[in-house]
């Protein structure tokens, strides 16, 4: 098919030269009339002024056939072809491949592996192991993570459990140990609440601390129908959950202390008229819980194995433990005024809160003065703290007063 605007530039080219070349004639026959012509004044001056001209015609004519020549050229070069009502670009800048370069070897990273977790408090210089990715275990374990968000009457609550970063980067990465459930009475009269922190010498910890968790709410449920909440029965309950631990070893074929775990409980009533409310904690090993006064911005130890701090080394042996000794277990009743709190958490978070060298306590209790959102609670249970390298875990009950 014949390019109509290409041929168009063409006779537009011709016409131009013809144009040019005819008034360089007309200017040259002109100026030769000029010159031959005898003029009676000026005569040299009019010569003069006629030559200037023909060299001025001549050599604009030269230089415009010149400058011309290249568009005509580039428009006869083919190029790409816009579609019927298509604009085409102003102005493209395009170049030509560039010339293959060798790639330096890339660096293996030295201390993180990842961008440092922004959305996750932060302490001090933070732990080197919370930069390192997350690993999975070698067999199918419960999830890294796990939260939910409730309101039971007149109780506002929070959990979340986060796989320690000591757990979750090794080769191979352990599951996480911590497991809490959360409950309520049929007339939602009762908050129940259990949090399990399995050993990490147990093999089958993990499956401990689920089963020691999940039996706690059903048993405690159980009581608070058949003897209610002033007859809850702490070595009762934690020799039935032993025998359950026991026999899920059996299942597996294990030892029972496979599955050793610690366990701490709490089942809060509703609130007096005055919005008070009472809470019934028990627990054996480690595990702790703690109560934050609204006026106080500071989270008080309340129940659970206080570890001796003043000693040169913490040591984290625990005293008593599921299945293996029950009978140990111990319970008391705690007070909560309007607005106070209690927690529920393993020690990868009471010990950071029991720790008076760091201000990670003083943080939690500003952060959770009151209820924040179930996501917020999550990232403040995976804070980053020097030497906090434990599965973490938490359960902040609110009370609002009466509902």
């Amino acid at each position: 098919m014949r390019d109509d605007g290409r041929d168009d530039s063409r006779r537009d080219g011709l016409m131009d030269g013809r144009l040019r070349a005819v008034l360089f004639a007309a200017v040259v026959i002109g100026a030769f009339i000029e010159v031959s012509t005898p003029h009676r004044r000026y005569g040299p001056l009019v010569d003069m002024f006629a030559l200037a001209a023909v060299g001025v015609v001549g050599a604009a004519a030269v230089w415009g056939s010149e400058s011309a020549a290249p568009p005509a050229r580039q428009r006869d070069r083919p190029g790409p072809e816009h579609p019927s009502g298509a604009t085409a670009p102003i102005c493209r800048y395009v170049t030509g491949p560039a010339a293959p370069q060798s790639q330096p070897p890339r660096p293996r990273p030295f201390l993180r592996e990842r961008p440092t977790d922004l959305s996750v408090p932060r302490f001090g210089d933070g732990a080197r192991a919370q930069g390192y990715p997350w690993l999975l275990p070698e067999r199918t374990v419960q999830n890294g993570i796990a939260a939910d968000e409730a309101t039971v009457g007149a109780f506002t609550l929070r959990a979340a459990s986060v796989i320690g970063p000591g757990h979750r980067c090794g080769q191979p990465a352990e599951p996480r140990q911590d497991s809490y459930r959360i409950g309520r009475s049929r007339d939602s009269r009762h908050a129940i609440v259990a949090v399990a922190d399995g050993l990490s010498s147990a093999a089958w910890s993990d499956a401990g601390a689920t089963t020691a968790s999940s039996q706690a709410v059903t048993l405690l449920r159980e009581q608070i129908e058949t003897v209610g909440f002033g007859g809850l029965d702490v070595k009762g309950l934690y020799g039935r959950i032993a025998a359950s631990i026991a026999g899920h070893a059996a299942g597996r074929g294990v030892e029972p202390s496979h599955l050793a775990t610690v366990l701490i409980t709490a089942v809060l009533a509703e609130p007096d008229a005055n919005g008070v409310a009472r809470a019934w904690v028990a627990w054996l090993g480690d595990s702790s819980a703690w109560t934050l006064d609204p006026h106080v911005p500071l989270w008080q130890f309340s129940a659970g194995e206080a570890k001796d701090r003043t000693a040169a080394v913490v040591s984290n042996e625990v005293a008593g433990r599921l299945p293996d000794t029950p009978h140990l277990a111990r319970d008391h009743y705690v007070t909560l005024a309007p607005g106070a709190a209690l927690a529920l958490v393993t020690d990868g978070i009471g010990d950071a809160w029991a720790d008076p060298a760091g201000n990670v306590n003083t943080y939690f209790a500003n952060a959770w003065r009151s209820p924040v959102p179930a996501t917020r609670f999550t990232a403040d249970v995976g804070f980053d703290a020097p030497q906090c390298l434990d599965d973490r875990t938490a359960v902040v009950l609110w009370n609002g007063g009466r509902a």
